[in-house]
């Protein structure tokens, strides 16, 4: 996934992101108290198969459809909070800058364009079920998730690589960062062995396609 970050803008801070799909320009608009929090869970792979399981997310599909790496997530506002605002308000306060974005930019992957709100959500059986039963009192029965083949395939991490990876152009900008070797070959096609030559800087760069691409490690993706 290409993240941009202008204007030394963290991730490490509350505020309303803007995911867009590069292949054919579809968008998604999001809030979270910790963009970086928020932006881990999509590349983390048991989020993923959670939420589907949850219910149809398009966003999420189309993760799984595309790549990352044909995705695009950028910072569209960065919200500072009072010490003084309870958490409802900060929520709020998101909510409603989120809002405003959904107003100008009418993305394609929010499942419905009210910030916040579940209306219009399509949840799965089970779900519907474990919610019957909470309203009734009972309890749920929560079993262990089997992973989806593509699921696994795409996004499983590497046990054995926990150094995450950064993907840079020939003119060293960043292009992508990947939780472990493994996940950035599944997203880019390029062999671990090739990618773990160029981050330990046994080969200066790679081609592929035509273009020239690098990889370095990065502990902490930023």
């Amino acid at each position: 996934m290409k993240i941009i970050l202008q204007n030394n803008l963290s991730l490490n801070k509350s505020g309303v992101y803007l995911i867009t799909n590069l292949i054919n320009g579809k968008k998604y608009v999001g809030s979270s108290s910790v963009i970086q929090r928020r932006l881990n869970e999509y590349l983390n792979i048991q989020y993923i198969t959670r939420n589907l399981k949850k219910g149809k997310s398009k966003l999420l599909n189309a993760f799984l459809k595309y790549g990352y790496i044909n995705f695009e997530f950028k910072i569209l506002e960065i919200i500072e909070f009072e010490p003084s605002q309870s958490k409802l308000e900060r929520r709020n306060l998101l909510l409603e800058r989120e809002q405003y974005y959904m107003d100008e930019i009418k993305p394609e992957y929010n499942i419905n364009l009210k910030a916040g709100s579940n209306l219009g959500r399509s949840f799965s059986e089970e779900v519907r079920k474990k919610m019957s039963l909470a309203k009734l009192g009972k309890p749920g029965n929560k079993k262990g998730a089997i992973l989806p083949l593509k699921s696994r395939v795409l996004f499983r991490e590497n046990s054995g690589m926990n150094k995450g990876v950064v993907m840079l152009n020939e003119n060293n900008e960043v292009l992508n960062y990947f939780k472990s070797i493994q996940i950035a070959s599944e997203a880019t096609g390029i062999s671990r062995n090739r990618i773990s030559r160029c981050a330990r800087g046994i080969r200066k760069e790679i081609r592929e396609n035509g273009k020239v691409i690098k990889f370095k490690y990065s502990d902490v993706i930023e």
